[in-house]
């Protein structure tokens, strides 16, 4: 199941399901995944299929939208690509089963690639 972790203003993790693509972020209230920033913009990125890979692609947002720290027009996403848009960091995992909060939460506030994260207690990516 492809899903994202979204680090919230709160400092809560949450954990959506992309069911279906296109998938757009942004702002605006009609985005299937709203995040409530000034630095968002209304449509900020997409995630599409593009030849069976899913890729994020910036929508000509005015801040960008980030993958591993580099500011992308489009990237093919790999297990535990970190996504950054606007102030809210983004995980994105090809993982099965269900993550519990705890470490969805840990997913998106440690540093670095997914591989170099234990992943004993999480399940298997």
């Amino acid at each position: 199941m492809t899903r994202l972790i979204v680090l919230q203003k709160s400092g809560s993790a949450k954990q959506i399901n992309v069911v279906a693509t296109p998938f757009v972020i942004g702002r605006a209230a009609t985005a299937d995944l709203v995040l409530d920033n000034q630095l968002v913009s209304r449509t900020h990125a997409v995630l599409e299929t593009v030849n069976e890979a899913l890729t994020v692609r910036d929508l000509h947002s005015h801040n960008g939208t980030y993958v591993n720290g580099t500011r992308i027009d489009s990237a093919i996403l790999r297990n535990g690509d970190e996504i950054r848009i606007g102030d809210y960091q983004i995980r994105f995992l090809a993982t099965k089963g269900q993550i519990l909060d705890a470490d969805a939460l840990r997913l998106v506030t440690e540093p670095g690639k997914l591989a170099d994260i234990d992943l004993q207690r999480i399940g298997k990516a």
